[in-house]
C-alpha cells in the first residue's frame, strides 16, 4: 500500500516543509490542493525528486458560497467557470505527473438546492435539476481529462456538507450517468463513517472504479483517535486489488475544515497526526496479510 497526505490540511504551509514531513515519516507521495496558481510545476517536480516523493492526485477545492466552483449551479455562467477551474486542475495534474483530480459535484457546504423551495416535491425536483447540471458539467470536463489522460474521481461527501452526492451508491450512479472512461470514484473514510451502514460493502461495490481513498478517523482526526475499523478497510481494499494510495486528511478538532487547516495553534498536531496515522495503518497492513 502507498501512503500520501493531502496538503490542503496544512493551510498555507510551504510545500517544501510539507514534503520534508512526509519524507521524515516514510510517506510515498503527496496530494496537492487544487489551487493551480499556487504552484510552479517544474518546482513541484524538483522538490518531489529532492525528497523522493511523487504527486498522486489533485484535491479539487469547492467551498460554498462560490460563484466560480459549483458544478451543479443553476447559473450557466457559474457552471462554465467551475468547469474552467476543473480544467485548470487537470492541467496541473498533467504537469506534475498526478493521475487524477478529485471532484465534488456540488460545492462543499451547500446543503440545499439554490431554488426557492416550498415543499418536499419542489425540493426533490430542485435536487434532480442540480444533479443534471452537475452531470453535464463533469461530462464536459471529462472530455478534457480524457484527452490529457487524467481521471476525475467523484467524491461522495456527507449530508452535513453537501446535499447532492452523499453515498458510494449515489457516487456510482453519478459516474454511470456521466458515462466517461475518465470518470471514476473516490471514497473518504470520514464521510463513509457517517453515510454508510457497511464500509466494506461500499468499497466492494465500487470495485475497480475506486481510484483514490481518503483517510481520517470518525472524528476527522488521526487514525486511532476514533472508532473506524481501518483493519477491515485495508483488508477489503486488498480484496478488490485496490492500486491507489491511502491519502491522509486528519484535521484538528474544529468544526469548519477550511478554518481548521489554517489555525496556527494546532500546527504541532501536523507532525503528530502524520506519524501516528501512518504508523497505525502500516501495522494494520502487516496484520492484513
Amino acid at each position: 500500500m502507498k501512503y500520501s497526505i493531502s496538503n490542503w490540511i496544512y493551510g498555507d504551509e510551504p510545500l517544501e516543509k510539507t514534503l520534508q514531513r512526509l519524507q521524515k515519516y516514510g510517506y510515498d507521495g503527496v496530494e496537492l490542493k487544487g489551487e493551480p496558481e499556487l504552484y510552479h510545476p517544474e518546482e513541484v517536480k524538483a522538490l518531489c525528486q529532492k525528497y523522493g516523493l511523487e504527486v498522486f492526485s489533485i484535491a479539487g477545492i469547492y467551498p460554498w458560497p462560490t460563484q466560480d466552483r459549483d458544478l451543479a449551479s443553476p447559473d450557466v455562467k457559474v457552471r462554465k467557470r467551475a468547469v474552467d477551474y476543473l480544467k485548470s486542475c487537470i492541467d496541473l495534474a498533467s504537469q506534475v505527473g498526478a493521475s487524477l483530480v478529485i471532484v465534488v459535484p456540488s460545492a462543499v457546504g451547500k446543503v440545499n438546492p439554490e431554488e426557492k423551495i416550498q415543499n418536499e416535491e419542489e425540493w426533490i425536483q430542485a435536487k434532480e435539476l442540480e444533479w443534471g447540471y452537475a452531470v453535464q458539467s463533469v461530462r464536459i470536463a471529462a472530455e478534457y481529462a480524457h484527452s490529457r489522460e487524467i481521471f476525475l474521481a467523484i467524491e461522495p461527501i456527507n449530508r452535513y456538507e453537501t446535499f447532492l452526492v452523499n453515498t458510494a451508491e449515489e457516487g456510482l450512479k453519478f459516474v454511470e450517468e456521466v458515462n466517461s472512461p475518465a470518470v471514476k470514484i473516490h471514497l473518504d473514510a470520514f464521510h463513509m463513517n457517517i453515510e454508510e451502514s457497511d464500509l466494506a460493502k461500499a468499497i466492494r461495490r465500487c470495485g475497480q472504479l475506486l481510484v483514490n481513498f481518503h483517510v481520517a478517523d470518525s472524528n476527522r482526526q488521526a487514525v486511532g483517535e476514533g472508532h473506524i475499523d481501518f483493519g477491515a478497510i485495508i483488508r477489503t481494499l486488498k480484496e478488490i486489488h485496490y492500486q491507489g494510495p491511502l491519502t491522509l486528511e486528519p484535521l484538528p478538532p474544529v468544526p469548519n475544515p477550511y478554518i481548521a487547516s489554517g489555525l496556527k495553534r494546532y500546527e504541532p498536531l501536523r507532525d503528530i497526526y502524520a506519524e501516528q496515522s501512518i504508523t497505525h495503518l502500516r501495522k494494520l497492513e502487516k496484520e492484513a496479510y
